[in-house]
């Protein structure tokens, strides 16, 4: 019978899985739709994004032939022209998210949310191959609340769905490996789905997948030739989910391609790095994935790799973690998440060698595969300038998996359940009060209007919704009006222009695209992080006569009623 089936089997017949996987699965969603439309981030990937949806549904523009462009691409200058682009399947998510709910920036990130929360029950499965269901329960729930994960499945962005297809990638091969030309043709179907898709995500996820898919086939073509059939059927479903970046490639002369074996070839200077891997990388490339490893499950951290273990030379670790308490502490995470990540891999490792039970066997060598290629894949890339633990989310269950390892070596330990209890209540409770910590202090800033300001690259739909309200209810039935800002932030600036555009407003930044002398009086908006009084005559702004302003949120909107000049 299918291992599928199986496990739908056990939950109908154990209620108390199946009540606690629902409650999960509420509080998964609860934190991942909780306002979402008001602390919905849109920022410049998600005006791009939304700019292009609507030219499509407005019939302006043909459905695109590729998609987001890879920033670390191209000659060295990251201009998007030049850089290389991903599939656009997450356009198309987008158009038909904005085709069926609505053509709105918080209706655009729907696929985000809507596959963060298939993840959680789908994750559930995943591990339900190898552990049984109590620890299945746990490290599932662990994920729902993980605040890297709440964080990313808010907001519009193509790498926020790779968890979802990273795990129907893996379990469709895993069934390639259990079964070979047996395998049931719903997952030859989720196969060539999660590969056409994932594909399309992210380069380091279209490298991985590529490599370890082709692992896998060499070894099931090993063991039984005819299983050819349905790995062409795999490929048709591949082929016909990237059929738009075939096409665009075969009208471009490949410069798709050519942009990204140059990216591979040459680091952000534009000099060779493809030969520059070196102990110091792999130092960071240990660093790095331990850091990840310890991030994604604790939601511990800034999110960025901080290259200062491994890598770090004696004298940062006697000026940096020895001198002061607060050092300490740190070396002594860091040395947590690394001893955590080594024991992990070797117990992978093992596991993959001495498991005598031939479907968990595949599986965890599988998991090996897939680990070892993305390490290596990651392992060029480790420089400094690369240090966002968003690009090792390809590996996100990864940590998860080690936490099972743990809570399978400590039940088969503590036989008394007396004394079992308490060492997973402490267990759980510092991770569960790690990521509601985290949770929290993400949510601050959204529950109390602060999150515009403090960052130059984050502006929030609620308040952007506030400030266009206002700016419609001043500009007295005019359809054009001009923006003007201080230096604290541009991508305000930026998503006004979109949003006003959907009123109908035609809103022109001043400075770039019109002189100061053409505005009529009445027409200026100026928006500022800094409060009216922040502004004496004679310094940054200077009036003539009085002027009305509003406060959204963290920001402030001038509305000037003549003409100003700015120095």
């Amino acid at each position: 019978m299918d291992i599928m089936k199986k496990m739908i089997i056990d939950i109908q017949r154990n209620k108390v899985t199946l009540i606690a996987l629902g409650i999960i699965l509420a509080v998964g969603i609860f934190l991942r739709t909780y306002h979402f439309r008001d602390w919905l981030l849109f920022g410049d990937d998600q005006i791009r994004d939304a700019y292009i949806t609507n030219d499509v549904i407005s019939g302006k523009s043909p459905l695109p032939l590729v998609g987001p462009f890879m920033s670390y691409s191209g000659d060295g200058e990251h201009s998007e022209a030049e850089s290389f682009h991903m599939g656009p399947i997450y356009y198309y998510f987008q158009i038909i998210s904005a085709k069926l709910f609505g053509n709105y920036p918080d209706k655009l990130a729907y696929p985000d949310v809507f596959f963060s929360i298939l993840s959680i029950p789908l994750l559930f499965l995943f591990f339900r191959i190898y552990f049984n269901k109590n620890i299945s329960l746990g490290i599932t729930g662990l994920y729902a609340i993980s605040d890297y994960f709440i964080s990313y499945s808010r907001f519009a962005w193509n790498t926020n769905l790779i968890p979802f297809f990273v795990l129907l990638f893996l379990l469709s091969l895993y069934k390639f490996l259990e079964k070979n030309e047996k395998t049931n043709y719903i997952w030859i179907l989720f196969l060539g789905i999660s590969l056409g898709i994932g594909f399309q995500l992210h380069a380091i996820v279209m490298i991985l997948f590529s490599v370890v898919t082709f692992s896998v086939f060499l070894f099931s073509m090993k063991k039984n030739f005819r299983a050819w059939k349905k790995w062409a059927v795999v490929l048709l479903i591949f082929m016909f989910l990237n059929a738009s970046q075939i096409i665009s490639e075969v009208k471009t002369n490949f410069s798709n391609s050519k942009s990204l074996l140059h990216s591979v070839r040459n680091n952000s200077s534009g000099t060779p790095s493809i030969n520059s891997i070196s102990f110091s990388r792999l130092g960071n490339d240990l660093d790095c994935h331990a850091e990840a490893n310890f991030f994604l499950l604790t939601s511990y951290g800034s999110g960025r790799c901080v290259h200062d273990f491994i890598s770090a030379k004696p004298d940062t670790w006697k000026s940096h973690y020895f001198q002061n308490f607060v050092g300490g502490a740190e070396f002594a995470i860091l040395l947590t998440s690394l001893i955590f990540s080594i024991s992990g891999y070797l117990f992978l490792v093992y596991l993959a060698k001495s498991e005598k039970d031939q479907t968990k066997k595949h599986f965890l060598q599988l998991i090996v595969l897939y680990c070892v290629v993305g390490f290596l894949i990651m392992l060029p890339l480790s420089k400094n300038d690369i240090n966002e633990l968003r690009y090792f989310v390809f590996g996100f269950f990864v940590p998860f998996l080690f936490l099972g390892f743990l809570l399978k070596f400590i039940s088969a330990k503590i036989r008394k359940l007396m004394l079992l209890i308490p060492v997973m209540i402490i267990l759980f409770g510092l991770l569960i009060y790690s990521n509601v910590q985290a949770i929290n202090s993400e949510a601050g800033p959204f529950r109390d209007s602060r999150v515009t300001c403090s960052n130059l690259y984050k502006v929030t739909l609620g308040e952007l919704e506030n400030a266009v309200q206002y700016i419609v209810s001043y500009s007295d039935g005019q359809k054009k009006i001009y923006l003007d800002k201080d230096s604290s932030h541009r991508v305000m600036s930026d998503a006004l222009v979109y949003l006003l555009a959907r009123r109908g407003i035609e809103a022109v930044k001043l400075k770039e695209d019109v002189s100061s002398d053409s505005v009529e009086d009445g027409q200026r908006f100026y928006l500022s992080c800094k409060m009216p009084g922040a502004f004496p005559r004679g310094t940054t702004l200077r009036f003539d006569e009085d002027y009305s302003d509003q406060r959204v949120g963290e920001f402030y909107i001038f509305h000037l009623n003549t003409t100003r000049d700015l120095k």
